[in-house]
């Protein structure tokens, strides 16, 4: 995980992954065997991702996971992750917005679109987004975490607070928690509460 403006970025709790991960269903033009095949380049692009594989090829296979299946919302987004790495937004903010053409429900390509704009400054799209991303899924912390820290550097310590607290509630374990519990803390020492 990297940290870029001060965001978290893609830490999900190991009981969010297997949503995250989740392939959408097939469209009824799509046949068994191209869904299947869709879905095998989908896990190699996760495979290979994980693996440290060369970017081009961790691209290749989420291309031809989306080739087989233009809806493949997760492949999408991860193509998006992987140019917004690279500092390539123009590309990144072109696959999230495909992602949720094809999901207008995915929460990561919200959150990851959030973070997009956070990062190219337009905090107040950044806010939106992220906000969108806590209506489909409350109890999305990571959303609380970035609102949390957007909220103390935009000057508005209160919603900081709420926000850090909701986040909390939702994670109170993690190293992120620690984190957290230390902004509080000291929001609350800054402003003698």
């Amino acid at each position: 995980m990297e940290a870029i403006s001060g965001q978290m970025l893609f830490d999900f709790d190991a009981a969010d992954l297997p949503s995250l991960r989740a392939f959408p269903q097939p469209k009824p033009r799509q046949t068994p065997s191209q869904a299947a095949e869709s879905e095998h380049w989908f896990q190699r692009g996760l495979e290979l991702e994980e693996a440290g594989s060369p970017v081009p090829d961790c691209i290749a296979a989420y291309e031809r996971a989306v080739s087989l299946n233009p809806s493949a919302a997760g492949a999408l987004v991860n193509l998006g992750t992987i140019f917004f790495r690279q500092k390539q937004y123009e590309d990144a903010e072109r696959f999230y917005r495909r992602a949720l053409e094809a999901d207008p429900r995915y929460t990561l390509a919200l959150f990851n679109l959030a973070n997009l704009n956070d990062e190219r400054g337009d905090v107040e799209a950044a806010r939106e987004l992220y906000r969108e991303a806590l209506k489909i899924t409350p109890s999305y912390a990571d959303a609380h975490f970035n609102l949390a820290l957007l909220s103390e550097r935009t000057g508005d310590p209160l919603r900081a607070v709420a926000h850090w607290k909701a986040y909390l509630k939702l994670d109170n374990t993690s190293t992120w928690a620690r984190t957290a519990r230390k902004q509080l803390e000291r929001l609350r020492l800054l402003h003698g509460w």
